[in-house]
């Protein structure tokens, strides 16, 4: 099993105006977490919540294009250092940001564990916003 390309494939969905919620959900395991920006934003638990928050977020923005500079693998975890670019929907507006990704992964190639690290700040400047006006995006 290929860690590193089971999380470039989860990552790839992201690259579209329409997100597939069926396969995305097929990636999860059924009691996976994710925490969309540590620390700030809750952890969602299960992978109905999460597709959820991923339906919510692309409410929001779409065609996250996830550019990985860096990917490692230590067991069943996956590092990712990317840069992702959004398109906003409000105005068609581009965002990126540099973001650290950790992925766990279950013994059946699952995602159990996924957690996001990137500089909020960075993006409610990009958005013109301030930093609650960030949090209260995030935690939504």
């Amino acid at each position: 099993m290929n860690l590193e390309q089971i999380v470039r494939d989860f990552l790839a969905l992201f690259h579209t105006s329409s997100l597939d919620v069926i396969v995305l959900r097929s990636m999860l395991a059924d009691d996976a977490r994710y925490q969309p920006i540590v620390p700030i934003a809750p952890v969602r638990h299960g992978a109905d919540a999460i597709c959820g928050e991923m339906e919510r977020q692309y409410k929001l923005y779409d065609e996250c294009a996830c550019d990985i500079l860096h990917i490692a693998v230590n067991g069943n975890t996956v590092f990712t250092e990317r840069v992702d670019t959004v398109r906003q929907l409000a105005n068609g507006h581009k965002t990126t940001t540099n973001v650290v990704g950790v992925f766990d992964l279950d013994l059946s190639g699952k995602i159990i564990w996924w957690r996001e690290y990137w500089d909020g700040l960075d993006c409610a400047g990009q958005l013109g916003i301030d930093d609650k006006a960030m949090r209260a995006i995030m935690c939504a």
